[in-house]
């Protein structure tokens, strides 16, 4: 943070940006984002401390390349050559998202919208699972291993084990990350965590939807895990509604689709779970697991 001044500058030099001002709106030790100001349009500067924005990169592109509402890249250095970060300068898209309305009606059609736009992004063939790297190799060769590494970086493995005993643990992992419906050959480009709060809009004689923005790994894979995502018990009932009416606007969803969807949600909402850590909901988490695996059985 001290130096965030030079590396800002270093980074808007080259690109006779000529920046009048700047606002930081975030910081933590995955993630910086600076509001550059300029006399024609605001940009916003990503910068990841201590990982790596290869996937947002990734996800950026290809969204730019469909013509689907997303920032636009303007410069990215995944290799710390200019400063000692990967950092990506990206259009402002605003700062109002959807997580900001109150009213359900309003998030159901925004729903909607975000359901169609998802289903066009998963139409798009991604060239491997999980992310890429810096260096533009994939972090998984299989879906299992982008699902098993998703699950490894949040420590769900101990969490589950303490959460639920080793018994009802071995059955969600066999219900789920082990079962064959979850098996996938083709990759598709995902945000990997679709929610209100990273989708950005704005708001005047009608609501806009201008851009989803901080995808997060897995940004390649099933599409099930997006949708599963934005289906999550923590999501509003109008968001999920609308989601799920907007995804089908491109087809009906199978059989099988649902049942896919329905064990990765399950994974997320007892991730969501312990990131919550509401005591009252870890307490019931044994027997509301229990009536998910046999409803799935």
């Amino acid at each position: 943070m001290a130096r965030l001044g030079d590396y800002a500058a270093a980074i808007v030099e080259p690109l006779k940006a000529r920046p009048t001002g700047a606002t930081l709106v975030c910081a933590t030790n995955q993630r910086i984002e600076v509001r550059m100001t300029t006399a024609a349009r605001h940009l916003l500067l990503v910068i990841a401390p201590e990982s790596d924005l290869a996937h947002e990169v990734f996800f950026l592109r290809m969204l730019s390349a469909h013509d689907l509402p997303a920032p636009r890249l303007i410069a990215y250095d995944l290799s710390c050559t200019t400063i000692p970060f990967t950092y990506a300068l990206e259009t402002y898209p605003g700062s109002l998202t959807l997580a900001s309305l109150n009213d359900a009606a309003l998030i159901r059609v925004m729903g909607r919208w975000i359901g169609r736009i998802l289903r066009r992004i998963h139409r798009i063939e991604a060239p491997g699972f999980g992310a890429p790297t810096p260096t533009g190799r994939w972090s998984a060769q299989t879906w299992r291993e982008a699902l098993a590494r998703w699950l490894e970086q949040r420590n769900f493995d101990a969490q589950a084990e303490a959460a639920l005993g080793s018994d009802l643990a071995a059955m969600l992992r066999s219900a789920t990350l082990d079962h064959p419906a979850l098996a996938c050959a083709q990759p598709r480009v995902l945000h990997g965590a679709i929610e209100p709060s990273r989708a950005v809009i704005t708001v005047g004689e009608s609501v806009q939807l201008e851009g989803l923005v901080r995808p997060e790994a897995p940004v390649g894979g099933d599409p099930s895990f997006d949708l599963a995502y934005a289906l999550s018990s923590r999501q509003s009932p109008a968001f999920r509604q609308g989601v799920l009416e907007g995804y089908e606007m491109g087809g009906a969803l199978t059989a099988e689709h649902y049942a896919r969807v329905d064990r990765l949600r399950l994974l997320i909402d007892i991730m969501h779970a312990f990131e919550t850590g509401d005591p009252a909901v870890l307490a019931g988490l044994p027997a509301a697991v229990m009536a998910r695996l046999e409803a799935l059985s």
